[in-house]
């Protein structure tokens, strides 16, 4: 089937270094909050609510959550709130996909309550990080230790390869459609925030070059109507991390970038922000695509809070300032949080969690 105008058609797409809907340029303004896709209703509801009364048009929710090995029909070890999406079929050795109620189901009903609340998500999925199984329970299941593994080794590509076919062509129990053909989703991001190190920190770019062009072009192959963003941070050769090549991947549509104040160390932090978000902007426009900050925060202090929140709200004018004056293509804060579902606010298990948006 022919792909519809631009001005038709129903899915987000590039324009230069701008998102576009419709034809016409799409500031992305919102927050990030991983547990959006597998957490119960009472914990995403109010989310989307906080989200829509701000006005954001966009939030970034985690599409993975890899777990264990699940032995005689038990559940894996590692699910969060009872919910898993990825885990070692022990009888049959290979990963396998938990497509029930306390598993994709659960996705499918955040992808829904997004197209309620007029709201699009971007969906990485893989962590960098060990949150929520990631890239070492990819290395777990097969026996390996080093992550550059999970980049080169065909077992955990192919494993990897598999999910995204899994993910993108699963039929929503809500909405009837397939992911791919499900507007409220902006785009896919291959990893949050991959990185390529040695153990002694010797950066290994190509690796990670070679794995994304891998593993977008294979998504493009499967979804014509979504954005795919690789999710890193934006470094400029810094952890493997070369955003300059990475723009200019062909099946990479966006540039992305993530800033918070300790990069700066004795600088003045939102100062040095300001350059940061800048200098990748550029970037971008040297690519001619768009660049999203698509992580930022702020840590407040316990002892002095209402200075800190302050500071924090003058922190985030200055960046998001700074993404205007300077066309980038939006700004998501880090993170955006509700209520547990006995009504106590989500735990700020990483300083940065904000509940308002004031």
């Amino acid at each position: 089937m022919p792909r519809l105008p631009p001005e038709q058609s129903d899915f987000v797409q590039t324009n230069g270094i701008s998102f576009h809907f419709r034809g016409t340029p799409l500031p992305l303004s919102g927050a990030n909050n991983y547990y959006l896709g597998f957490a119960p209703d009472l914990m995403v509801q109010p989310v989307f609510k906080l989200a829509s009364d701000a006005r954001m048009n966009v939030l970034r929710a985690w599409a993975c959550l890899d777990c264990g090995a699940a032995v005689g029909g038990a559940v894996p070890p590692g699910t969060q709130w009872g919910a898993y999406f990825h885990y070692w079929d022990a009888a049959a050795q290979k990963p396998a996909f938990n497509d029930g109620p306390d598993g994709f189901e659960r996705l499918d009903r955040t992808i829904a309550l997004a197209e309620q609340y007029d709201i699009r998500l971007i969906l990485p999925l893989v962590n960098y990080w060990n949150d929520f199984g990631g890239m070492k329970q990819y290395l777990d299941w097969f026996a390996l230790s080093n992550q550059i593994e999970f980049y080169t080794r065909s077992e955990t590509r192919q494993a990897f390869r598999h999910y995204i076919q899994h993910v993108i062509t699963r039929v929503n129990t809500c909405t009837g459609r397939q992911y791919r053909d499900e507007p409220s989703i902006l785009a896919w991001e291959l990893a949050n925030e991959p990185r390529c190190m040695r153990e002694d920190g010797k950066p290994l770019p190509e690796i990670l070059l070679a794995w994304i062009h891998e593993m977008s072009a294979w998504m493009k192959t499967l979804d014509a109507n979504h954005l795919i963003g690789t999710g890193d941070e934006g470094h400029f050769g810094l952890y493997g991390v070369d955003c300059e090549r990475i723009l200019k991947i062909d099946t990479i549509d966006f540039g992305t970038c993530h800033y918070y104040p300790h990069f700066a160390g004795e600088q003045d932090p939102v100062e040095f922000g300001r350059c940061w978000i800048r200098e990748r902007i550029r970037a971008g426009e040297r690519a001619g695509k768009p660049m999203l900050l698509e992580e930022f925060g702020w840590k407040v202090d316990a002892a002095n809070q209402e200075l800190g929140k302050r500071r924090r709200e003058a922190a985030f004018a200055a960046w998001r300032d700074e993404v205007t004056q300077s066309g980038g293509a939006g700004a998501l804060v880090w993170m955006l949080a509700a209520s547990l579902p006995d009504g106590s606010p989500y735990p700020d298990y990483d300083g940065y969690t904000v509940y308002t948006c004031e």
